[in-house]
């Protein structure tokens, strides 16, 4: 038991009174005077070449004050080789094209922005933009992707494939011929949307400093590093001011309407308003990978499992964004949650001409977790096991080593969980077959996944804090907002270390030229990394 006052305990949020009012204003609430409207001409077919852009007509629509094409982004980002990655096993730079130049990559693709003095007439300018398109086979299966004189999905490269990675431990063939019982299976899990229920939308406008500022709801204050980039711009010159989001998981933790805005505003110096339809949102945002994976499982007849092997395909779609940290992730956990003193993992990714795919909740764990358990469930089966006996047969425990080598520090409580949770399914008796006309079944599974931002970064956030002169707190942190109450724990662990009431403590959150960076709201990371640092920061305070 701890003696937390205020930390674990049901305090209110700082935003709650707002949400409950609906007075909390989310991207697409924001008006500006003098404000256009971007929208933004998506390519029709998933795979063409561009041979001519007419933006003649749209340009001579009254009301529209900038019509851009590729050739009017600065910097249009490219898809290049990079560093440690590559070490690997070869990969792309995690980066895509603004708006498409010579080769449109999936349907829904960026073609054309147009800025205009209502939505309806940016609209019609887009109906106005003439594209003259050489449609192209295309290539929508990984497996297809990755053989010789496949349709290549890039015109920088004469590969589809985006990563290559191997991991091996122990000697798998050996233990296999050992095994007394062998499970092989191919599993597929398809594409996921996220459908959160905003859909992505921000304001831009210049100030007085001629400093571009944005108000986006994004996972991930830090792209105005990558909006600077791409027009040229000092990163000071480029201000973003997050805004609380209607649901992200993953969604928007890449870049969506930031770039677009930004070019617009720039160009027309006008303030300028985005928001994606749902239609276009689905259309043209990331996806779940789709992962083939082939699994073989090795057992003693007392249920040991000694050797697996498993091949694991992922379709990254048109572009890369996130795929070889997806690919590791998938990777790393392709083993479950178990003790395998033998096993090889190989998995490779691809570039198709379906929507590209990026992260979404769980970040590649939640394919390889289901085709592992479901190795689980049949071995016992065969073994005359139960689930729960299997798996306490195999899990991890303290002190086992993963499959890359890594020794997890802290506690591993999975024995005890899993009992708990087989207890609680006996504990209601026996199984219906059927509830109200539905057929019941009841299943058990456990896993593990990687939490924090990416693999081979070092991870860190920062927060100030400072004491008013009545004695109230000021906690400064740029932590995006996505619903789960990320600012308003932290006011938690201040006023607990303080001795303050809740109310006492208030949170001036997203704005990267105010706020000490957190990092991005992804990978569960934000309590922990960001928890941390406000309670290293209360200590600091206190010596003071």
């Amino acid at each position: 038991m701890n003696n937390y006052k205020i930390v674990g305990t049901p305090a209110p949020r700082h935003d709650a009174w707002a949400k409950a009012k609906g007075e909390q204003l989310y991207s697409d609430d924001f008006t500006l005077p003098g404000m256009l409207y971007g929208k933004v001409l998506r390519s029709e077919y998933p795979a063409a070449i561009i041979k001519s852009i007419d933006t003649k007509r749209a340009e001579a629509l009254p009301g529209v004050h900038a019509v851009l094409t590729a050739k009017d982004v600065p910097l249009n980002v490219d898809v290049t080789k990079f560093g440690q990655m590559k070490d690997v096993g070869g990969g792309f730079e995690g980066l895509y094209k603004v708006l498409a130049d010579g080769k449109v990559r999936f349907k829904g693709e960026a073609v054309a922005l147009v800025a205009a003095e209502t939505e309806e007439i940016a609209e019609e300018a887009c109906e106005l933009i003439k594209v003259d398109y050489e449609v192209q086979p295309g290539v929508f299966d990984p497996e297809e992707a990755l053989k010789p004189g496949a349709y290549l999905v890039s015109s920088e490269d004469n590969t589809n494939q985006v990563m290559k990675c191997h991991i091996e431990k122990g000697e798998v063939e050996k233990a296999f011929k050992e095994a007394d019982l062998i499970i092989e299976n191919e599993y597929y899990t398809p594409a996921v949307d996220h459908v959160y229920l905003e859909t992505e939308s921000g304001v831009a406008w210049i100030d007085e400093n001629e400093v571009i500022n944005l108000r986006v709801g994004t996972q991930v204050l830090e792209h105005y590093r990558t909006v600077a980039k791409v027009l040229g711009l000092p990163h000071n010159k480029v201000r973003n001011l997050g805004v609380p989001m209607g649901g992200g998981f993953g969604g928007k933790e890449d870049i969506t309407v930031e770039v677009f805005l930004a070019l617009l505003t720039w160009k027309t110096k006008r303030p300028v308003k985005m928001t994606w339809s749902r239609e276009e949102s689905i259309e043209s945002h990331s996806k779940r990978h789709p992962e083939v994976m082939r699994y073989k499982s090795g057992f003693t007849k007392e249920g040991k499992l000694i050797a697996q092997q498993a091949e694991i395909l992922l379709d990254a779609g048109g572009y890369t964004y996130l795929t070889p940290w997806v690919q590791m992730y998938s990777s790393f956990n392709a083993p479950g949650c178990y003790n395998i003193p033998n096993i090889k993992v190989d998995s490779i990714s691809a570039l198709t001409n379906n929507t590209f795919t990026s992260a979404n909740r769980g970040f590649g764990v939640p394919q390889v977790n289901f085709a592992s358990e479901i190795q689980m469930d049949e071995a016992a089966a065969k073994l005359g096991l139960s689930p729960l006996e299997i798996r306490l047969k195999n899990c991890l425990r303290n002190g086992d080593e993963l499959c890359t080598g890594f020794i997890p520090q802290g506690h591993i409580a999975l024995e005890k969980i899993a009992k708990k949770v087989w207890q609680a399914l006996e504990a209601k008796g026996p199984k219906p077959d059927y509830i109200d006309g539905k057929k019941i079944g009841w299943g058990m599974a456990i896993g593990m996944m990687s939490y924090g931002r990416l693999c081979f970064l070092h991870d860190s956030s920062r927060v100030g804090l400072r004491i008013e002169l009545d004695g109230t707190v000021t906690l400064r942190a740029g932590v995006p907002d996505l619903g789960g109450g990320q600012a308003s724990v932290l006011c938690q662990i201040v006023a607990e270390e303080l001795g303050l009431p809740m109310e006492k403590v208030h949170p001036y959150i997203m704005d990267t030229h105010l706020t000490p960076l957190c990092g991005t709201t992804t990978a569960t990371r934000q309590l922990y990394m960001s928890g941390n640092a406000t309670l290293v920061a209360v200590g600091e305070l206190k010596k003071r």
